[in-house]
């Protein structure tokens, strides 16, 4: 009756408790593994953003600001500051940055353009 028992437990633990354990196992793992790349992601784009910030910042501080004193700032000006702007951005990020800004949200350059642009509204708000 004992050696019966004893049979059917490590059945029942074989067939079900194993598989549920390496199941729950490679639920945490995958838990785990999203946290990792949600993290990555998160401090990628937050640094991204603050190239970007800091480009428009220091754009406004070294260029826009002085025409806008002299009245003389014009559609031509804020061309040259965007493009100002953007070189700076596009100089300061890294590879990574680049290819996750890519792989994340597409074109580059749209990327650029839109979060020179968010900035700008930022700043003024």
């Amino acid at each position: 009756m004992n050696e019966i028992i004893l049979n059917v437990l490590s059945i029942i633990v074989t067939a079900v408790i194993i598989p549920v354990i390496s199941f729950l196992g490679y639920k945490l793992s995958q838990f785990l593994n999203s946290k990792i790349k949600d993290e990555k992601a998160r401090n990628l784009l937050n640094k991204a953003n603050e190239i970007v910030l800091n480009a428009v910042r220091s754009v406004f501080q070294t260029y826009v600001e002085s025409l806008k004193n002299s009245g003389s700032f014009n559609e031509d000006a804020q061309k040259i500051a965007f493009s100002k702007a953007k070189a700076i951005i596009v100089s300061a990020l890294t590879e990574e940055l680049k290819t996750f800004l890519v792989e994340n949200y597409g074109d580059l350059s749209n990327w650029i353009t839109n979060s020179i642009e968010a900035s700008i509204y930022k700043l003024k708000n």
